[in-house]
């Protein structure tokens, strides 16, 4: 039986929500999501907090990280934190994958590819950060994310880049400023198969500005979340009442652009059509579905959850 402990990677459906400690907040809820309900979530693993400590400690990054972050006189000056930060995010991405570690990921990664029935699959690289002892803080959203990643080389590099992100100005300071070392927080990153969106978004259980527990709230654009995490556009709103199932308001904008995938990798911005730019991102058929994953996620949890979604070939 694997240890789950000392392992550096693991599969979604060894993963459950209780496994924070190992995987951070991401990684173990999409886990949670695959080994214990029937919500369709791409499928893939996550490199562990063993991986990343065991990263740091064989290139000597931890010392050299120490050290910088030693140097620095006054975290309220700006431009000497970027200074430092950039200098700190260098010395892990320059650093070589240990090798052992490189082999378990572009293992990993291969056997992703025959579970899925691809060679060589797209997938999604983001962080999930995780911070043992610290239950009045959250890192979420502090770290990289990298889309329509191919290859095994490729998918190594930017696990390490995840690993560099969790050393961002804003992460940075904001470690400072709650007095927690950094070595207590290790990353993950979650390697899933790549949802090549055609409308995307993010959905609540409540409405967070007013506090209404009897909707469920959707949000989505065109294309790739990305834009929408970024605020770069302005998406159509629907809200849903969990009762009834009906949806009873929609506010649909204009969006001109959008986030696409590259047939060869990586993503470019594209602008949208202005007949498509008005029309809205979802039918009120997904709206309905997608409001019945969120009813089903919030008793699953116990508590209010927020949601990402991803529409692909009219699959949600």
């Amino acid at each position: 039986m694997k240890n789950r402990s000392t392992a550096n990677v693991l599969w979604f459906d060894e993963l459950h929500r209780s496994d924070v400690d190992l995987v951070g907040g991401k990684s173990s809820s999409l886990g949670e999501l695959t080994s214990s309900t029937d919500i369709p979530v791409p499928y893939g693993f996550a490199t562990t907090a063993h991986a990343y400590r065991h990263f740091m400690d064989a290139t000597g990054a931890n010392d050299k990280i120490k050290e910088l972050l030693e140097s620095i006189k006054d975290y309220e000056d700006s431009d000497e934190l970027h200074h430092t930060c950039t200098a700190i995010r260098k010395v892990v991405t320059d650093s070589k994958m240990p090798a052992d570690l490189a082999k378990t990921i572009k293992e990993a990664y291969t056997e992703l590819a025959d579970k899925v029935g691809q060679t060589e699959p797209f997938v999604a690289i983001r962080s999930s950060a995780t911070a043992e002892d610290l239950p009045d803080a959250s890192f979420a959203g502090q770290q990289d994310s990298y889309l329509n990643v191919r290859g095994q080389d490729d998918v190594v590099q930017k696990v390490k880049e995840c690993y560099a992100s969790l050393f961002t100005d804003r992460a940075t300071y904001y470690r400072h400023k709650q007095n927690f070392p950094f070595e207590k927080v290790a990353l993950s990153a979650t390697v899933q198969m790549m949802v090549f969106s055609e409308a995307s978004g993010i959905m609540f259980s409540v409405n967070v500005g007013t506090g209404d527990d009897t909707k469920v709230i959707i949000d989505s654009i065109w294309g790739l979340g990305e834009y929408i995490v970024q605020g770069t556009v302005t998406p159509d709103d629907f809200v849903v009442d969990k009762e009834t199932m009906k949806i009873v308001s929609k506010d649909i904008t204009q969006k001109d652009i959008e986030l696409t995938r590259l047939p060869g990798g990586g993503v470019e911005e594209q602008k949208i059509p202005e007949a498509k730019a008005k029309q809205p991102s979802l039918t009120d058929e997904q709206v309905i579905e997608l409001a019945g994953y969120a009813k089903e996620i919030e008793k699953h949890y116990g508590c209010y959850m927020d949601m990402e979604f991803a529409l692909e070939s009219g699959r949600r």
